[in-house]
Order: C-alpha cells, then sequence, then structure tokens
C-alpha cells in the first residue's frame, strides 16, 4: 500500500519502540520521514532502515529549540510537512509514592512528555496555517492518564495533559 505517497511525517521518540515501529509503517505506505530521537544514533539507525526517504534528527522535544531544529530540517530536506506523531515520552522514577517524588525528576517528564507535546503542537498548526494545506497530528497518551496509577504521579499528571492538549488541538 502507498496511501501516504508524497506526504511528509515527523515522529518523535522515533528511535525505538512505538515511534521506531510508527516510522516503519509510515515509511512502507509512502511517507517520507523525520526520525526524531534525543538519542541522535538511534534515530539514525531507524531512519537508514526505512524503505523510503527518511532523514534522522537529534533533538530534545522539550525545548523550543530542539522542536525548531526537527521542523527545519524536515522542511528544509522535504519542502513540506504533513503529519506529527508526537510520540516521545519517559517513565520517570517509578514505585515511589507522590510524598517522595523528586522534584528533578518531576519537572523532566512533564517537560518531555507534556510540554513537548504542547510545542509539537503547535508547530504543526503554526506549520498548516502557513502550507495551508491541513495535517494531522497525533499524540501518544497512556491509559494511565484516564486511570492513574499509584506510584507513577509525574507520569500519570503528564499523560492527563496530553490527553486534555489533543481534544483542545
Amino acid at each position: 500500500m502507498q496511501g501516504l505517497t508524497g506526504k511528509v511525517a515527523v515522529i518523535t521518540g522515533a528511535g525505538r519502540g512505538i515511534g521506531a515501529a510508527t516510522a516503519r509503517r509510515l515509511s512502507a505506505e509512502g511517507a517520507s520521514v523525520v526520525v526524531v530521537d534525543v538519542d541522535g544514533d538511534c534515530a539514525e539507525s531507524v531512519a537508514k532502515g526505512l524503505p523510503g526517504p527518511a532523514i534522522a534528527v537529534s533533538a530534545d522535544v522539550s525545548t523550543e529549540q530542539g522542536v525548531a531544529a526537527y521542523h527545519q530540517a524536515g522542511i528544509a530536506r522535504f519542502g513540506r510537512l504533513d503529519l506529527y506523531h508526537l510520540n516521545a515520552g519517559i517513565g520517570g522514577q517509578w514505585g515511589v509514592g507522590l510524598a517522595d517524588i523528586d522534584m528533578g525528576d518531576y519537572d523532566r517528564v512533564t517537560a518531555v512528555n507534556q510540554r513537548g507535546v504542547f510545542l509539537g503542537m503547535r508547530e504543526a498548526l503554526r506549520t498548516y496555517r502557513t502550507q495551508r494545506t491541513g495535517g494531522a497530528v497525533v499524540t501518544t497518551a497512556s491509559t494511565a492518564g484516564i486511570i492513574g496509577g499509584e506510584f507513577v504521579s509525574p507520569y500519570v499528571g503528564s499523560k492527563h495533559a496530553v490527553i486534555g492538549l489533543t481534544m483542545t488541538g
């Protein structure tokens, strides 16, 4: 199937797991792919293994500079962006009760999981407005964002926020 021929997809957290699988599937469907991961070696490995055109971008999705880097790289290489899969996420400390959460860990989980999605959505919507073509934004949340969990508070809160952001985009 080649249902995405001519389209360009940005996938964050694409160096492994769900993101890498998404990159493989979208490439097989004909999309050109911008493989984004904080681990540049993983991103490069995935990009090289795709059947279609792809580039790897090492970027921290929790910063405006990181989002600008993957956006600009995609536009420079492919001339447009049509699909954002905002998938990057981290779990943080597991098995720690709310009263004992380290604030550094909380801030990092929130930055990657929540802020990263916000910044990516904002950039996607700005891109689509400029291109005048529309597009799609897909986010990766978690059932933890709905049902919670006793010892994963930062993760639960960040994924709950992703669900809310997705509903507003």
